[in-house]
């Protein structure tokens, strides 16, 4: 959003978050959040889904919703590759993971309240806990050590996690950041990583 506001203003950009699986979506609804730092477009859209029978909430933090979104993703990766060790360990994981993207969030002037909300830990929960998951079933897949070039033909579908999880640690450290977990997550996708060193790290990691 940060780009398209210099390209073509605030209040002609918006975008959208939350728990909102597609099937799903369509057949029972979902949590939708539009984020704006125009207010007059934000209530807009979510006045349109609201008229085709969703929940849609107005935001003016597109910051947060957007890396919340983001997050969520490379979290739901971290509980799949994680969850073997043990349901506390893939807890630790995705928290971790929230905190760094969190930090970053903040530095560019995101709110905590967003990863807190429906965007946040309300998409990460219905992100991890899918049996489709896209990202939790990739990361279970790592796991299992199928190398991530694999990965989106072994499910037929792209996982964004898979490409954005390096482009996030690189954000988050080059804004002075300390990201140890979203960065592990990195080299763990990227075959530098052996599983058994992700494991390790993540109970022996301590949050600041």
């Amino acid at each position: 959003t940060a780009v398209l506001e210099r390209a073509f203003g605030a209040d002609r950009t918006a975008c959208l978050g939350g728990p909102a699986h597609a099937r799903e979506m369509v057949e029972s609804g979902a949590g939708l959040v539009c984020a704006s730092h125009s207010e007059q477009l934000a209530i807009r859209v979510s006045e349109l889904f609201q008229r085709a029978g969703l929940v849609c909430e107005v935001s003016n933090d597109p910051v947060g919703v957007e890396l919340a979104g983001v997050a969520k993703n490379a979290a739901a990766v971290a509980v799949g590759a994680t969850q073997s060790q043990g349901l506390n360990a893939a807890g630790m994981a995705a928290a971790d993971i929230f905190l760094e993207v969190l930090s970053l969030a903040e530095l560019w002037g995101g709110s905590p309240r967003t990863f807190v909300g429906r965007s946040g830990t309300g998409d990460l929960v219905a992100t991890a806990l899918a049996p489709t998951s896209r990202n939790r079933s990739a990361g279970e897949l790592l796991a299992a050590g199928t190398p991530a070039a694999e990965i989106p033909a072994r499910l037929g579908q792209a996982v964004e996690a898979l490409e954005t999880v390096r482009t996030l640690a690189r954000a988050i450290e080059r804004s002075g950041l300390d990201a140890p977990v979203t960065s592990a997550l990195a080299r763990l996708i990227d075959g530098e990583l052996p599983l058994d060193d992700w494991i390790a790290l993540v109970p022996a990691k301590q949050p600041p």
